[in-house]
């Protein structure tokens, strides 16, 4: 949803201490390395998930060998969100995320162009100066999708993108799990978010630009008692840099948990979604 530039990426080589402040309907609970690792390719392996699920921290230190775009180079934050799902570590902070979007997507404020300028630059433009992209109508309509996102400033430094795989539960929680699918993976995904839980509209598709549906919006629904998981990835300006048929699934890190443990008895054991997966396997 926002314009994009040449990915420029660099490695850091400081240890990292990560913090955590999600919330659900009960205290987040305590999990051994080999409980998160049990889990994580239980669902992994019903899925045949041909990507990672991305883990999302918070930290005020940045891991080791992590890509990162090039401070003052303007740059997108999805192929480094890709490039986690492919078993990369990915680090943002506020210097080096140059687009007004990822920015504000990722949690590092309001958008820097804001008022009289986001606006207009998803809707009409302004003459002379840019294009509008014409995803809303009318700049009053983009200044109330402005006021309807989750807007917040983090008080951290870093957001960190890691392969789940990789997190030891018992030093650091995500705050989410995102994870990067194709359509078959994503019904089944929707379909166990809502398997254990009332209620029809466990899982959400909202309106926003590919950063804001994979860490802002979903982060905002990990401050709920009871939040709901969010489809992404959604967006036209960032589908030209990702595979035609893959979306994301975000979820907050204790509703990952919960639906790792709804796994058992449900549909992902039975046949219909055993005929998919076949149906998966020969297309590969």
């Amino acid at each position: 949803m926002f314009p994009t530039g040449d990915l420029f990426i660099r490695s850091c080589w400081i240890k990292r201490k990560t913090v955590i402040c999600g919330k659900f309907s009960e205290p987040l609970e305590e999990a051994t390395k080999s409980e998160v690792n049990d889990m994580e390719s239980r669902l992994a392996k019903e899925l045949r998930l041909k990507y990672e699920p991305v883990a999302v921290l918070l930290s005020n230190e940045k891991p080791e060998g992590a890509l990162q775009s090039k401070e003052g180079q303007w740059s997108c934050i999805i192929p480094l969100f890709i490039a986690a799902a492919k078993g990369k570590i990915s680090v943002f902070e506020r210097k080096t995320t140059m687009c007004p979007g990822g920015k504000a997507g990722f949690g590092f404020g309001q958008f820097p162009n804001y008022p009289n300028g986001i606006e207009y630059f998803l809707t009409v433009g302004k003459e002379g100066k840019f294009e509008g992209e014409g995803y809303m109508k009318n700049p009053e309509l983009g200044e109330d999708f402005v006021k309807c996102l989750p807007i917040t400033d983090i008080p951290y430094e870093y957001v960190v993108l890691e392969p789940l795989s990789q997190i030891d539960t018992t030093k650091e929680k995500p705050e989410l799990i995102v994870f990067y699918v194709n359509t078959n993976q994503l019904s089944a995904l929707t379909v166990l978010a809502n398997y254990y839980r009332p209620g029809i509209e466990n899982v959400m598709i909202p309106f926003s630009s590919g950063c804001q549906s994979v860490f802002l919006i979903p982060y905002a629904e990990a401050q709920k008692e009871n939040p709901k998981a969010a489809v992404g990835l959604i967006d036209i300006t960032i589908r030209p840099m990702i595979e035609a048929d893959m979306l994301s699934f975000s979820v907050p890190y204790k509703m990952f948990l919960d639906m790792e443990k709804n796994t058992d008895g449900s549909f992902l054991e039975k046949h219909l979604w055993h005929r998919i997966v076949g149906k998966m396997e020969k297309q590969k």
